[in-house]
């Protein structure tokens, strides 16, 4: 029953995340914005679920699930790449730097909300 919990969550973490992904072609910025917001603040929401929710199967759906489906490795790692690739270094370590420590900065934000 847990990975249909999982499950919902991932899926509703994915398709917020694809709309606001639709949001970079809009912007006139030629940096990954998007995606650094999108985990930056899937940090955050994952401390404050991780702190406030005491519910097994809540937090599996909000936590693991949602957040999970919500923020992603594999595109910022595919961005990194490609910033690489085009000898992008300062973006490139840029992005990673932020993505990081704002991350790490998010969630325990979130821990202590």
């Amino acid at each position: 029953m847990n990975f249909l919990i999982v499950g919902l969550g991932a899926s509703l973490g994915a398709i917020l995340r694809n709309e606001l992904t639709l949001l970079q072609s809009k912007i006139k910025i030629d940096f990954p914005v998007i995606t650094l917001l999108i985990n930056i603040l899937g940090a955050l929401l994952l401390g404050i679920f991780t702190a406030q929710i005491h519910n097994g199967a809540l937090l599996l759906l909000l936590g693991t699930g949602f957040c999970g489906g919500f923020t992603t490795f594999g595109t910022l790692n595919m961005e990194l790449s490609q910033l690489w690739f085009q000898r992008r270094f300062v973006r490139c370590f840029l992005y990673f730097i932020l993505t990081y420590i704002f991350g790490i900065l998010g969630f325990v934000i979130g821990i202590h909300i």
